[in-house]
């Protein structure tokens, strides 16, 4: 919330939207500082983005780094400079601790979560999962970042869905699966995965491989230009919700990027 604030922010300049917000903001912002382990600095655990499992999950580091981020720049547009250097310098500890915790090395590629007990690592989730691109979504890592480099071409090489094409949500995502051999299939293609690294590779300047992601996002609509969740592997016909709002936002998204970035 207060990362889409700060842009709606940076838009308008509303600045008395912002005065009359700015006590959530702090509320909020002082909840991510201190829902933190207090030697790693990663935020504790909750559940992910799919409504699925608990952990200290990769995506929701990234979102609340950008989270904390943002709400130090709003800090600043009123003078509130102590709470705006507090909640920044939570916000790099928070990028370095997923630097230092939460990439797999021996794999190049960011671990889906880690549990964490006390200020150590006791277990790490190496599912291999299209939301650690929250890492480029909220910016926690120039695009040509190393770490987030392999990391896409990992997503590519074991999410890529060989026989309709588009990618996967994560290995072994048995959600919605139709009848049929998923074998060598990691799960049905999303809609939004395919389209966060068609961004990646337009914010890289890579026009060529984001024209070929928006264009099989385009071959799967249905004929009245609804955009489902996801698809069928074996027929790319719609599965799921359809029309799905998140789905339709994303797609609008990387056209605004594509028109601004690949025209």
């Amino acid at each position: 919330m207060i990362y889409a604030f700060w842009h709606y922010f940076q838009r308008t300049r509303d600045y008395d939207l912002l005065r009359e917000v700015y006590d959530v903001i702090t509320r909020a912002a002082n909840f991510m500082v201190n829902f933190r382990d207090e030697k790693l600095k990663l935020p504790l655990e909750s559940y992910d983005l799919w409504e699925e499992r608990l952990g200290v999950h990769t995506y929701t580091a990234a979102s609340v780094y950008a989270g904390l981020l943002a709400a130090s720049n709003l800090a600043k547009m009123l003078g509130e400079y102590e709470s705006a250097s507090k909640w920044e310098e939570a916000a790099m500890e928070i990028r370095e601790a997923i630097r230092n915790y939460l990439f797999d090395k021996e794999r190049g590629v960011f671990y889906r979560s880690v549990r964490v007990d006390d200020g150590k690592i006791t277990e790490v989730d190496r599912t291999v999962d299209a939301s650690i691109m929250g890492i480029f979504l909220f910016n926690v890592f120039d695009v040509y970042e190393p770490l987030l480099e392999s990391s896409v071409k990992v997503i590519m090489d074991r999410l890529w869905v060989k026989p309709i094409g588009g990618i996967a949500r994560y290995e072994g995502d048995y959600y919605q699966r139709v009848p049929g051999d998923y074998s060598g299939i990691p799960g049905n293609p999303w809609v939004i995965t395919t389209l966060w690294v068609a961004q990646y590779y337009m914010a890289k300047g890579d026009c060529y491989r984001a024209r070929d992601l928006i264009s099989w996002v385009n071959r799967v609509k249905t004929p009245t230009n609804l955009l489902p969740e996801q698809v069928d592997p074996f027929r790319g016909l719609p599965v799921s919700v359809t029309p799905l709002v998140w789905s339709h936002a994303e797609y609008l998204r990387t056209y605004i990027m594509r028109k601004r970035q690949c025209a």
